[in-house]
């Protein structure tokens, strides 16, 4: 199956005659008040926001400075409140507003209204004077759907906050998104689907809307999520970091949800390949766009890997050949059919699966473990060749 993946945010540049622009700039620089920067004043989308609280912990914020960080905060503050413009009173190139919008896209998945912007420039210098925004509806339809959103987080934040730690977190994140999003092949939910709103409300998403989905979802919870552009199995593609216990993992919940084509529609499987791993892991299938990234943060750290963390992973089947009986047998004893592994090459992978006597061990111990014969001999399974992980789904045995 195909997934697309879109880029969002948008450029139009707007060059009016001399005639009608204003005088140029006075040498007044940008000022240290972000409401100096805005048009008349309107309230937040969000009641009771605190925009200061959100600023602190926006991670491509911190990769700014000066003027361009002041600029970052008057184009949250200004989306916040849909406000129609940001006036710039400081010299900011074209060069420097795209780089700030990038990164404040980039860390703001609940400003899922934003479509882009435009921009108008002085005529002498060919700096930004002022910055048009767009938004994909009335302020009423964006303050009902943000009311609708709210309510969804607020009910999944409880679910996030029972969870024991960092690591089972990024798992309820990944496991969620696989079993109540549909990936939108058909484009049904057009640009709602590129949003956290269009995956979280609406149940529909393509990659940028589950990373966006899975980014706020961490936000919400106090966790550092960033999103990250790039490419994947031959397709533009997005998927996020995430900063578990000290420590930065690529996660990417698109490719966490396998689809299967049946005779009615598309289903889906949650799967943890790509749950918790690393830069050079990431590396094995996705390519890391670093001319529409913000600066990434090394992600090198495993413990927190989904098979290191629960002891699935070994350069061969030997060596966890029993600690793998044992979580099958969990797992069908809590109703999932299904167990997940990774190995040293997808060659080890293969030399399980496709041994009769490696597997009728598995299916053996498994059974063993369970106190009777649950499973038969038939099983199918589904093999990524690039990170040499594999998913057994078991058969149950007739009764």
């Amino acid at each position: 199956m195909q997934k697309k993946s879109h880029r969002r945010y948008r450029h139009l540049f707007v060059s009016l005659l001399a005639l009608l622009l204003l005088t140029a700039l006075t040498g007044c620089q940008l000022g240290d008040k972000v409401e100096g920067l805005l048009g008349p004043e309107a309230d937040l989308i969000v009641a009771g926001e605190d925009i200061d609280a959100k600023l602190e912990a926006k991670y491509g914020r911190t990769q700014l400075s000066g003027d361009e960080q002041i600029l970052y905060d008057a184009l949250y503050t200004a989306v916040a409140s849909r406000q129609d413009e940001v006036r710039i009173k400081g010299d900011i190139t074209a060069e420097e507003l795209e780089r700030v919008y990038r990164y404040y896209f980039s860390d703001s998945p609940e400003h899922f209204w934003i479509e882009g912007y435009r921009y108008v420039t002085r005529t002498e210098s060919g700096r930004v004077k002022k910055v048009l925004l767009d938004y994909s509806g009335t302020r009423g339809e964006i303050e009902a759907q943000s009311s609708q959103l709210q309510q969804k987080l607020e009910e999944l934040d409880s679910q996030m906050q029972g969870q024991p730690g960092d690591f089972e977190r990024s798992v309820f994140v990944s496991d969620y998104l696989s079993a109540t999003l549909q990936y939108d092949t058909e484009q049904a939910a057009g640009a709602d689907a590129y949003t956290a709103y269009g995956a979280l409300v609406q149940g529909q998403a393509v990659c940028q809307g589950y990373a966006k989905a899975a980014q706020l979802l961490f936000q919400q919870a106090g966790m550092e999520c960033l999103y990250v552009r790039g490419e994947s199995r031959g397709e533009r593609h997005g998927w996020n970091i995430v900063k578990l216990e000290g420590a930065y993992y690529h996660l990417d919940p698109t490719w966490n949800d396998i689809q299967f084509e049946s005779s009615e529609q598309e289903q889906g499987v949650r799967n943890h390949t790509y749950q918790n791993i690393t830069t050079a892991d990431i590396l094995r299938d996705h390519q890391i766009d670093d001319s529409e990234n913000y600066p990434l943060p090394d992600c090198s750290e495993q413990a927190l890997n989904y098979y290191v963390k629960n002891g699935l992973q070994a350069a061969d089947f030997e060596q966890i050949a029993d600690r793998a009986a044992e979580v099958a047998a969990q797992n069908i004893a809590a109703g999932e059919d299904y167990l997940e592994l990774r190995f040293g090459s997808k060659e080890q992978a293969l030399e399980l699966v496709e041994s009769r006597n490696a597997m009728g061990r598995l299916l053996g111990d498994i059974n063993y473990r369970l106190n009777d014969v649950q499973l038969s001999y038939a099983y199918s399974y589904y093999l990524n060749e690039e990170q040499s992980t594999v998913q057994i789904y078991f058969q149950r045995a007739e009764s």
